[in-house]
């Protein structure tokens, strides 16, 4: 994993409707001052913008609420191929998958909960039986965690 952030060029958050976990972490990473730049996206689902409980929770955190209003959901069929080595960040393997799939193995591709250790999957309070806090508190560890390994490097 050390070696995949050594040479990654930028960050890519990964979930399936990109307006919760990933929308998250993308703006979260943006707001500590992540050293490299930082997108996100969806496997899925696409949507118009971020889920209410998102927003709350970024603002709560400190991220501007300009941020979170500016916020626009992509989907990885619109990403545009730009040659930066990314570190791809998925929050289940299905997302990383899918990821691999779509433009094969070239990046890096981790758990964003592999990055403090923990290893697991990252449920989706949307459509899982866990809730919001618990998803935000998960991403929002591993993206301290990155952001910090990111600037040591």
């Amino acid at each position: 994993m050390d070696e995949d952030l050594r040479v990654a060029q930028a960050v890519r958050f990964v979930c399936s409707g990109n307006m919760v976990r990933s929308a998250f972490a993308e703006l979260y990473a943006r707001h500590l001052g992540c050293a490299l730049p930082v997108d996100s996206c969806a496997t899925t689902y696409r949507n118009p913008g971020l889920y209410p409980e998102t927003r709350t929770a970024l603002v709560r955190l400190g991220v501007d609420p300009a941020a979170c209003d500016g916020f626009r959901p992509r989907h990885l069929d619109d990403l545009p191929e730009d040659g930066l080595t990314r570190v791809i960040l998925g929050m289940t393997p299905a997302h990383l998958s899918a990821y691999r799939h779509q433009f094969g193995a070239r990046d890096p591709l981790l758990l964003l909960d592999a990055i403090d250790g923990t290893g697991g999957s990252i449920a989706d309070p949307v459509l899982e039986a866990v809730g919001f806090e618990e998803a935000f508190s998960a991403v929002a560890r591993n993206v301290r965690a990155l952001v910090g390994r990111l600037a040591a490097r």
